[in-house]
């Protein structure tokens, strides 16, 4: 590697590390985003743009003594197009416009337990219920659009996502109709890339459990994970799923961050489609201050972060938060909406006992238990597992002998540990494990007789959720 970039390279990595403590302060908190389908009486994905005033008026309401007290809220605007509302911000929880015009997303936390986080999280769950249902709206808990194919006239009109659908096509337009259920958790400096490495690696076993997106565009996609399978074999694939392979260090992150193409570029407030690859970006941007001997050149970090905002593996490090962000579960059945929560907090406080378990377990036949294999090796068989659980679900075989149930059961105690009765809040998976049927598996066995119906009542948040 030439020295401009080996400098630059290690200096945003040690500018990246500062962003994460050197130690926590405490228990770790979780945080949460959670994507939510938003269908009209037709089933279509319908417009959230109308469901800003809703909200607000809810908040009204509650100020005339109409219903319990709510959070404030405050309209945050676009900073191109200053007509368009983007969410509306709370001290307690979030309202976020999402890719699609049909998808809302909701931030909540961070919060010291699970309990606090759900207690937030249904709060704000409940107003977007409320809202929802004055224009006769649903609100669902399912991983995609039901029956709104993926198309332009969909795209939020963000002028960030039309550059991105400039450069990506139909790689991006596919996000018009996905929903994500995403845990943040913090980590420390020391941590962040083992934590890193461990969220992508076990993405696999979040899949086999959460899976819940196999009927997209009105018809069974072939896959549990809809949303994983359509990325997975795109052309951008590559920026989407599990890592192709465990990182060194941050250095090594970072490096292999820059071989990717960068998508955007600032041009003052607007981001415009870019294409060069992020190592090209810091030669041709930045590399007259490298030669003049800055070895981090101002406004590089600022571009990386850009770049790396539109990276979407299965397991983030988010600077703003300092956390670990896990992306790959779908968006939950109304009446399981903590399992994944539940389940990412578990996998990252007992991530030492797993990683010991995989070592072993996934060792060559005849040395397990024997000779435990590096992580590294590892990531083949993971990767094959990968691929199994999108299409099959828990149907797919596993890895090694009572494999996620060793992997739940660790999970389990990491929670047990906390002292707050979290672990309770897995019970939703022990009973998909016990059955071999994920939420996905579920709709597929049901599509054949109830289509699109049976899925949306299955998914129907309304009919699930109430206020406590």
């Amino acid at each position: 590697m030439e020295p401009f970039l080996r400098n630059v390279y290690e200096s945003l990595a040690d500018r990246f590390a500062a962003c994460f403590p050197a130690r926590l302060q405490g228990p770790r908190t979780v945080g949460r985003e959670a994507e939510f389908p938003v269908i009209d009486q037709s089933g279509r994905a319908a417009d959230i743009d109308r469901l800003w005033p809703l909200l607000l008026g809810d908040e009204d309401a509650a100020e005339n003594g109409k219903r319990g007290s709510l959070s404030p809220l405050k309209v945050k605007r676009d900073a191109v197009n200053t007509d368009l509302i983007v969410g509306l911000d709370g001290a307690a929880y979030s309202y976020a416009l999402e890719v699609g015009k049909g998808t809302i997303e909701l931030n909540v936390g961070p919060y010291d337990t699970l309990f606090e986080l759900e207690r937030a999280f249904r709060t704000a769950l409940v107003r977007l219920m409320r809202a929802a249902g004055q224009l006769g709206w649903r609100v669902l808990g399912y991983g995609v659009q039901p029956l709104s194919p993926p198309t332009r006239a969909l795209l939020s009109p963000k002028q960030r996502y039309h550059a991105l659908a400039d450069i990506m096509g139909a790689d991006w337009i596919w996000y018009t109709v996905t929903a994500s259920d995403q845990t943040h958790v913090d980590i420390s400096r020391d941590e962040a890339v083992g934590m890193l490495n461990f969220g992508n690696l076990i993405a696999p076993v979040v899949i086999a459990l959460c899976a819940n997106s196999p009927v997209a565009a009105g018809e069974l996609t072939g896959d549990c994970s809809g949303r994983e399978g359509r990325m997975i074999s795109a052309r951008y694939g590559e920026r989407h799923g599990m890592i192709a392979r465990p990182y060194a260090d941050l250095t090594d992150f970072v490096a292999s961050l820059s071989r990717m193409p960068s998508l955007l570029k600032r041009d003052g407030e607007r981001l415009l489609p870019d294409g060069r690859l992020f190592s090209d970006v810091l030669h041709t941007d930045y590399g007259a201050a490298g030669r003049e001997g800055l070895t981090l050149p101002a406004g590089s970090f600022d571009a990386f972060l850009l770049h790396d905002h539109y990276i979407w593996h299965s397991a983030r490090l988010r600077t703003a938060y300092a956390t670990v962000e896990l992306r790959p579960a779908c968006q939950q059945p109304p009446h399981e909406l903590m399992a994944a929560s539940a389940l990412y907090l578990g996998l990252v406080e007992g991530n030492e006992e797993i990683v010991e378990y995989l070592r072993v377990a996934l060792a060559p036949a005849g040395e397990e238990g024997v000779n435990p294999v590096p992580l590294s090796e590892c990531w083949p068989r993971m990767r094959q597992y990968h691929e199994q659980v999108v299409r099959a679900g828990l149907a797919a075989p596993e890895p090694a002998s009572g494999f996620l149930a060793e992997i739940l059961g660790l999970a389990e105690a990491a929670l047990t540990r906390r002292g707050h009765g979290e672990e309770a809040m897995l019970a939703p998976l022990w009973r998909r494990l016990e059955r071999r049927e994920n939420p996905a598996q579920r709709i597929q066995r049901d599509f054949a007789g109830e289509g699109l119906e049976g899925l949306i009542e299955f998914s129907d948040v309304g009919s699930h959720v109430r206020e406590r």
